[in-house]
Parts: C-alpha cells; structure tokens; sequence
C-alpha cells in the first residue's frame, strides 16, 4: 500500500481531504483532475483507485491551510519566517531538505515570493505535497508536532487580509461591478504610458546589470526616460528603477541578449500542469507587466491575437489564471470596446 492509500485516513479524520499526486525527477502533479475541489467522500474514493501511489497533495484553501514554504535547507531562512509569521506547533521537511510551516487560512491567498529577496512562499491556495509523500529526493517527514496539532493550527501572521475575503482565497480588493472615477483615471494613464512603461523597464533591465548601486540605476533610468518624447513622471521612473534593481537581486527577471526574460517557478508548473494556455499567458504577463508589483492593467482580447491565440481559448487561459490565483480580475469589462478587463497580477 502506496503513502497515499495508507494515510488518506489519517488525514480524513482530521476533517482534511487529499488526493494523489505523481512525482518524478522532473515534476510533482496531481494524479487526477478538480484536484483542488476534491471533498472527502471522493478522496476515500480516490484511495481505493489509487492503492499504489507514494506521495498525497492537500488543496490549501478547501481545507482552510496556509503554508509557509521554505524553498530551501537553510534552517535560519525557517527560522526568520517563524519569527516573522508566528510560530506553528507543525512543520515538515521535503525529500529535498526545505520545509514547510503549517498555519490555520484566514484568506491569505497564494503569494509566490511576496519578498523577491527571500525563499519563501505563502500558499493559501493551490495545494501541497504532505508528509509523508514520498518526493525524487526522498520522504517528507513531520519534524515537528504531530497529526493531532492539525487542529490547533493558529493562524499566520505579518500577510494583510481583508476580513471580508476571509476563507475565499483573496487578499486584495473585491471584484468591482464598475469602476469607480479613481480607477478610471489610474487605467486612462496607465493606457496612455504602457508603450513607455514597458519599454523603459526593458531598459532598467538592461542597465541593471551595469549599475553598482539602485541609485545609480536610477539616474540611468532617468536619462533613458528623457529620451521619450512625452517622459514617464518621476515616480514611474523610481517604481521601474525599484523593481529592476529586487528583480537584479533575486534573479527574477533579467535582460538576456538584450530581451526580457521571465522566471517561471517549479510550483508555477505544479499549479498548472494540466494547463499550458495559461502557462504561455501566465510568461507574456509577466514579462510585459511584472515590474507593477501589484498594479492593475488592461486584459483585452487583443492579446489573444498577440499571442496566436483563439478568443475563446485566451479567455478560458485567462479565467485559469484567475481561478488558480496567479492573477485577480479586478474590474470584468464588458460594457463596450472601450471597457476591457482590468486585472492585476498576484
């Protein structure tokens, strides 16, 4: 009997239902589909179809968890996570040496590297490979608590969550019916300066591998951003200086051959797996728009022509990305050519 089989129940009991999940050298994915809908009549079902398989995954927010993944063996990295997030009396170690931090989900959301800097996920939505998942590197162990801590799991601290998005996955401002005359007036300007935008972060990119400091990355970008004939204000100026200089740091983005190149992480693949529309959509986002940490842009069907893409197919590319958390639709669009989607990615 496979980990899976042999421990569904023990997770069962403990109100929190699981599925199975195929890892290899190259990737770790869910062994079925609706994998992050499955409730607990079907997992006991999936235990049964699935006697053989070593390694369980858990849908973080339908069994309301957050971890904290530590995407390394550095124990200090854990250590000042748990500092800064509150300490959890359940944490695992990967085959692999890195660790995960259990919490209690009050609607933080998925938030891949919220601090470029750090090696540190918050997985409030998605899923996880549990204990004790047998991974390419080896078991998943609990090396700290025990299955019966699940229950007391406290929540995590130091991630903003809007009370009225608690237990839905969301961490920023509710869908919006209709804009209100502020957001209009944020989406006209951003509209009028996306060439620019663009193209000046293109730039910093370029000229970050140059600058010895962010302040000398700035008074590059500055000079670049005369060029234009209409220039950038000077706060876009310093919020693409920023972003290129933690995007430098952490590796994230960076200008190869003088071309924009966007990092997709291995729990980006995990997540999508089943879904290469919206892996593709996922790359063009956020190499045209990665640098707005968190700032909203148009989504129109004029990207599905870009992108070679079908109206149809680009729209259901895009309502994956929405639905597995990797971008919020904040304004729908609809009411004419002139009002696309306003999204924003997480």
């Amino acid at each position: 009997m496979g980990a899976f089989a042999e421990w569904q129940p023990e997770y069962a009991a403990r109100g929190i239902s699981t599925f199975p999940v195929v890892v290899n050298d190259k990737l770790k994915k869910p062994a079925v589909k609706g994998y992050l809908k499955i409730g607990l009549p079907t997992s006991s079902q999936l235990a049964l179809k699935f006697p053989a398989h070593e390694a369980l995954g858990i849908a973080c927010r339908r069994n309301k968890l957050t971890i904290l993944d530590v995407d390394t063996t550095d124990e200090r990295e854990l250590a000042d996570g748990l500092a800064k997030h509150g300490s959890t009396p359940f944490i695992v170690r990967s085959g692999s040496g890195h660790f995960q931090a259990w919490y209690r989900n009050n609607g933080e959301g998925r938030r891949i590297r919220p601090d470029p800097e750090r090696p540190i996920d918050i997985l409030g939505d998605g899923y996880v490979v549990a204990p004790p998942s047998m991974g390419a590197k080896g078991r998943y162990q609990i090396i700290q608590g025990s299955m019966d801590d699940l229950a007391r799991l406290p929540p995590i601290a130091g991630i903003p969550v809007d009370p009225k998005l608690a237990f839905r996955g969301r961490t920023e401002e509710p869908v919006l019916s209709g804009r209100t005359e502020k957001q209009g007036r944020r989406f006209n300007g951003m509209r009028q300066g996306d060439g620019r935008n663009n193209s000046l972060f293109t730039r910093a990119l370029r000229q970050a591998r140059q600058a010895t400091t962010m302040e000398d990355l700035i008074q590059m970008v500055h000079h670049a951003n005369t060029q234009f004939a209409e220039p950038l204000p000077n706060e876009e100026v310093l919020s693409v200086s920023r972003s290129a200089w933690k995007y430098k740091q952490a590796g994230r983005l960076m200008v190869t051959g003088g071309e924009a190149t966007a990092v997709i992480f291995q729990s980006d693949i995990d997540h999508l797996w089943d879904r290469p529309n919206a892996v593709t959509l996922l790359i063009r986002l956020r190499l045209a728009h990665g640098h707005r940490n968190g700032g909203e842009f148009a989504l129109s069907n004029a990207y599905a022509e870009s992108m070679d893409m079908s109206v149809p197919t680009f729209r259901a590319a895009r309502d994956d990305l929405a639905d597995r958390f990797f971008i919020e639709i904040v304004h729908p669009g609809g009411k004419g050519k002139n009002d696309p989607p306003i999204v924003r990615l997480l």
